[in-house]
């Protein structure tokens, strides 16, 4: 590289170039490591929504029938579905989904968590 009253030359601009070129490329590929496949994301966010929907109503079951939870207590979906908590789980195929809430206190905080098996996504621990 020559230094001169003329600026920068197009053989260092291609350089430049082709470095940040390559960066963005790595931080690409790093990134989609991070929060998964592009293709996947959208179904990943479905399935997820279905787990949250099914601890939502395992909150309003417990709250409406006064259910007190010692440790554990697990709320299977038919029995949600039966009574008028939650409706059909379905996934993006349109395909039905199964699956139950737990409910666990400690320290005297319930925590509700869902949990669901579909055709092609289980949930973890399930």
């Amino acid at each position: 590289m020559k230094l001169n009253k003329n600026g920068w030359g197009t053989t260092e601009m291609i350089m430049i170039s082709i470095i940040l070129l390559l960066a963005l490329i790595v931080s690409i590929f790093f990134i989609s490591r991070l929060y998964g496949s592009f293709d996947n994301s959208n179904s990943n966010k479905i399935y997820n929504d279905l787990e949250i929907k099914l601890a939502d109503a395992s909150r309003k079951y417990v709250r409406d029938y006064n259910i007190e939870v010692v440790d554990n207590y697990r709320i299977s979906y038919e029995l949600l579905r039966e009574n008028g908590y939650i409706g059909e789980l379905k996934d993006a195929d349109n395909n039905s989904c199964n699956g139950y809430a737990l409910i666990t206190k400690l320290n005297n905080k319930k925590y509700y968590h869902g949990y669901i098996t579909c055709n092609n996504y289980t949930s973890k621990d399930y």
